[in-house]
C-alpha cells in the first residue's frame, strides 16, 4: 500500500528545512529584541518597528473584520504589499502577550520572512509538507514563541 500523499494546507512554495525556518525564526527574534520587549511587556513596541522596514501591519475594526472574513481567519499577508492585517482584538492580545495572539501574528510574519509569494509552476512529483506555506510559517511562529520563553506544547490548533 502506498503511502498517501501530503495533503497542502497554503500555497505550495520552495521547500525549507526545519533548520532554516528555526534560523531565520530566531534571527528575527533577535533583531527585534523580542525577549528583551516581552520582558518589559513592550511588545507592541516590535510591531511598531516593523514600519522602519517598510512592513505595514494594519489592525482592522473586529466588526469590519468579521464582515470581510466571516471569521474564517485570523490574519492576512499580502506579499505585494508587504502588510500583514490582523482584527483588532488580535493586535490587543498579542501586545498584552497572549501566546495565542502572538502565534497569529508571528505566522503572518512567517510569511514575510520566509519570503512566500503565490507561484504557478508544474510539479511532476506531490508536494511535500516542507513546500507547504502553512506549515512553514507556523514553524517559523512556534519557534519564535519558544524564543520568548512558551512552552509549544500547550497550544492546541485543530486544522481542518
Amino acid at each position: 500500500m502506498e503511502p498517501s500523499a501530503y495533503a497542502l494546507r497554503g500555497n505550495r512554495v520552495a521547500p525549507m528545512s526545519m533548520f532554516d525556518i528555526t534560523s531565520r525564526a530566531v534571527n528575527y527574534s533577535a533583531i527585534f529584541n523580542l525577549k528583551k520587549l516581552k520582558r518589559k511587556k513592550c511588545l507592541d513596541k516590535a510591531f511598531e518597528q516593523l514600519s522602519e522596514y517598510g512592513i505595514t501591519l494594519n489592525v482592522i475594526e473586529d466588526h469590519i473584520w468579521t464582515r470581510a472574513t466571516f471569521d474564517l481567519t485570523s490574519g492576512h499577508y499580502d506579499p505585494v504589499t508587504l502588510t500583514i492585517s490582523v482584527p483588532n482584538r488580535i493586535f490587543e492580545l498579542a501586545c498584552r502577550g497572549d501566546r495565542e495572539a502572538l502565534f497569529v501574528l508571528f505566522h503572518e510574519m512567517g510569511h514575510l520572512v520566509l519570503g512566500h509569494r503565490p507561484l504557478l509552476h508544474k510539479a511532476n512529483k506531490p508536494p511535500s509538507q516542507i513546500e507547504d506555506a502553512e506549515w512553514q510559517a507556523d514553524l517559523f511562529a512556534e519557534v519564535v514563541l519558544k524564543e520568548l520563553g512558551f512552552y509549544m506544547d500547550q497550544l492546541s490548533f485543530e486544522f481542518l
